[in-house]
């Protein structure tokens, strides 16, 4: 995907130098081995939304969207997290992509299912205990909040 970017920027340079469109100008895109952002034959398996509490905020709305991969690759998942007033009442708004699997048990339920999403990126891997309708942000070591504020993202489809 950087590849198609730069290929893109190197493009939309050039054309800025010229001075007039690039309409008949060849671009250089290279395909990738494995795209993040699932095909219309896929199948969107679930989509979540939740706002759980910010240290520094009113909140932290997360949106994420878990997909079944059809063809028997790992399912994927893509998660947006608005911090609400971030940024001099402004919102920001952060995406993460990776892969997602499904683990069995937490240290308070060994029959817990529980999705463990890994970015891309190498980030800080989120996990959340399914249940029923709901997932639950767990901390690293798979275990609930201490606290009772509302840590829960609810299914819209």
């Amino acid at each position: 995907m950087k590849k198609y970017f730069i290929a893109v920027a190197v493009l939309a340079l050039w054309t800025a130098c010229n001075g007039k469109a690039a309409k008949d100008a060849p671009v250089l895109v290279e395909e990738e081995s494995q795209t993040l952002v699932p095909e219309k034959e896929e199948v969107v398996q679930e989509k979540y939304k939740g706002t759980v509490p910010a240290a520094d905020g009113p909140g932290i709305v997360y949106e994420l969207t878990l997909f079944q991969q059809p063809n028997g690759e790992e399912d994927i998942y893509e998660m947006k997290a608005t911090y609400l007033e971030a940024d001099n009442g402004k919102d920001w708004t952060f995406t993460s992509t990776g892969k997602r699997q499904v683990r069995k048990g937490t240290p308070a339920d060994a029959e817990a299912i529980v999705y463990e999403l890994v970015p891309d990126d190498g980030n800080v891997v989120f996990y959340f205990l399914a249940e029923g309708d709901s997932l639950t942000m767990l901390n690293q070591e798979l275990q609930q909040a201490a606290s009772d504020l509302n840590y829960t993202l609810k299914r819209t489809e």
